[in-house]
């Protein structure tokens, strides 16, 4: 006889971060969301071994580089008489607009990849080595997932290719 002991699924209302962020928010202008961080340490696995300080500063650098690499694109929106990114037409998910989620998770990615290249623990054993060859490749990954969701906004294709 065996027994599997399953957990229990708790609803999203009740997810708390191991760390107390506050309100703290990151607002790059009328057009863009508000990031939370509250909301960015639950999505993007940020344990509260990153201050919340820390994690402004990295949120903060990805909030400069996705609005960055969108600049244009904002341009011809609001010259097209859209004055925020939920104003967008694009398909609706939950009464939200895939282009704010898309925002928000080129925001997450890159948040968490710079999360993972400046925060890493410093180990020279085997086991840390393995680990850090880990981490990379969840870094690769999260960086293009970032360039996916900018695509994405921008109705672009997603494919990016790197010759070597």
């Amino acid at each position: 006889m065996s027994l599997v002991a399953r957990k229990s699924v708790l609803p999203a209302e009740g997810d708390i971060a191991d760390v107390d962020d506050g309100d703290a928010t990151i607002a790059a202008g009328d057009f863009w969301p508000v990031i939370s961080l509250r909301e960015l340490r639950l999505a993007a696995r940020i344990t509260g071994g990153v201050t919340t300080s820390r994690l402004m500063h990295v949120a903060t650098e990805a909030v400069a580089h996705v609005t960055k690499q969108l600049r244009d694109w904002q341009a011809g929106q609001q010259a097209s008489g859209y004055s925020t990114l939920q104003a967008v037409p694009a398909q609706q998910i939950n009464d939200e607009s895939i282009k704010v989620w898309s925002y928000r998770r080129a925001v997450y990615s890159i948040a968490r990849a710079l999360v993972l290249e400046g925060y890493r623990d410093v180990d020279t054993t085997a086991k840390g080595d393995k680990e850090a060859a880990a981490l990379d490749l969840q870094r690769d990954d999260l960086w293009r997932d970032a360039r996916w969701s900018i695509a994405d906004i921008q109705d672009a294709q997603r494919l990016f290719a790197e010759l070597c």
